[in-house]
């Protein structure tokens, strides 16, 4: 019964530990991508007030008189003051480009030393069409290409209403550690990182300890969501003027949930662990207590009844037991019985194994042979019974074993005193539980008085002749 209930057990709690594994992974992939989620949803309301701060900032600036009057009298100089002092305002340091345009064309501009943009400027003014309107600009000064979100506000003059001017203000994405910093601000444990068509643009904002190449593989893996090397990550588009915009952003968490979940994973297989060695060990003692129990039973009233005490039924404390005590004694005694039919048969018994080696003889084969089993132990059954037959005809009989599995019929043989003889032998296969041949069992008697008796010539004058009795019969060969 233990053997029995124990496997099952090991598949039970193989089957436990599995469906909780599966359902805790679950758990923590659900939790953590709805907390990336609501991370990227965060982190957009924050791009949000971002630019919208840039928007105040540039419109309020395009929209003053004096920047108007500025441009009309084509006074360079007061408008780098007038820049300047936007630069200087509350959102101004975010601006990596500030440039006018007059009558069309590139005016002046304040723009960041960091990016070498003079040769570029024409172009990226014709580039932007829009007024109002953040947009997406490809930049290709030296050494780098550089992305840029750059927004253009008309400058009306004040007395025509016609427009004299236009402000360019933008920022560069590739090295904008500022807007990744006010993005990133308090996400513990997550790393931002902005993508442009698939391809990371600048720097990533690492808050834990994270490679580099992990931000490459989430991305090269093409999914927006999923885990690389216990990082869990995903890749959420960024909306800009209300709208989905080329632009995404990519959330890679550290392996510490990854690593919770395997902790977690772990103490689960050692509680299944326990729970099956706990289940063992209480069918270990029940099936220990159900033995035992009749058999104390039993010596207590043995016991009982050598001191004169009238005991319980020792018979019902025996059949408490249920051993297979009968059926083994039932066993033994045919093992008994079947050993000594073999041991007083007239015929001789002879096993081999499957390679035609002898394993055991009974004495009828001394008596017929005169070979003693020490002798002859090994042998092939040719050997055994020195067979005068010749190799070609002694196949045809195990040919016929090999296809029918038994043969039987008359051979010729010479025995221990050299002198020669008939036998009238059968050959079985016996086959184990596979199907499979694993041992030969021959049967043999001593037929040669029989024959010789029959060879000699009848006196025709008894009563036996004339009467013509029936000759004794010939053994028929097996086919």
């Amino acid at each position: 019964m233990l053997m029995v209930l124990l496997p099952a057990f090991l598949l039970l709690a193989v089957a436990l530990l599995m469906l909780t594994y599966h359902s805790t992974a679950k758990m923590v992939d659900d939790n953590i991508n709805h907390q990336l989620q609501e991370t990227g949803s965060l982190l957009q309301g924050r791009l949000d007030s971002y630019l919208s701060g840039l928007d105040s900032l540039l419109s309020t600036t395009a929209e003053q008189p004096e920047l108007a009057a500025i441009i009309a009298s084509d006074d360079r100089h007061a408008a780098r003051i007038q820049l300047q002092n936007t630069l200087n305002h509350n959102h101004g340091e975010y601006l990596d480009l500030l440039i006018l345009t007059r009558q069309g064309q590139y005016w002046t501009n304040m723009n960041s030393p960091l990016y070498i943009l003079e040769h570029r400027l024409q172009t990226l003014i014709a580039d932007t069409p829009f007024y109002n309107k953040w947009a997406g600009v490809e930049l290709t000064p030296l050494p780098a290409p550089l992305t840029a979100l750059i927004q253009r506000y008309p400058v009306l003059s004040p007395d025509s209403g016609q427009m004299i001017g236009s402000l360019f203000g933008g920022l560069v994405l590739n090295d904008n550690l500022t807007l990744l910093s006010l993005l990133g601000q308090d996400t513990q444990n997550i790393n931002l990182q902005l993508v442009l068509r698939g391809k990371p643009v600048g720097p990533s904002l690492t808050n834990s300890d994270v490679s580099a190449d992990m931000f490459t593989r989430a991305l090269s893996s093409q999914r927006p969501r999923g885990r690389v090397q216990g990082h869990y990550f995903s890749l959420q588009p960024l909306l800009i003027n209300g709208e989905q915009s080329e632009l995404q952003l990519l959330l890679l968490t550290d392996d510490t949930l990854f690593q919770q979940l395997r902790q977690t994973y772990g103490y689960h297989s050692l509680q299944a662990l326990i729970l099956v060695l706990m289940i063992t060990l209480a069918l270990t003692l029940y099936t220990l207590k159900r033995l035992t129990s009749p058999l104390n039973g039993l010596g207590r009233s043995v016991g009982q009844a050598g001191h004169g005490h009238p005991g319980s039924s020792q018979a019902g404390h025996i059949e408490e037991l249920k051993l297979p005590g009968p059926r083994l004694q039932q066993a033994d005694t045919s093992r008994h019985l079947h050993g000594n039919i073999l041991e007083n048969m007239m015929e001789a018994v002879v096993m081999f194994d499957s390679a035609h080696r002898l394993i055991y003889a009974n004495p009828a084969y001394t008596h017929i042979t005169g070979h003693r089993l020490d002798e002859v132990i090994g042998m092939t059954l040719s050997s055994v019974l020195r067979i005068t037959l010749g190799d070609q005809a002694w196949q045809r009989p195990w040919q016929r074993v090999g296809v029918t599995g038994y043969w039987q019929g008359e051979v010729a043989s010479r025995l221990k005193n050299r002198r020669p003889g008939h036998l009238w032998l059968s050959i079985s296969a016996l086959q184990d539980r596979d199907g499979e041949t694993s041992h030969y069992m021959v049967v043999f008697s001593d037929i040669s008085t029989l024959k010789d008796s029959r060879e000699q010539p009848r006196d025709t004058t008894t009563p036996e002749a004339a009467g013509r009795p029936t000759p004794l019969p010939s053994p028929k060969t097996g086919t």
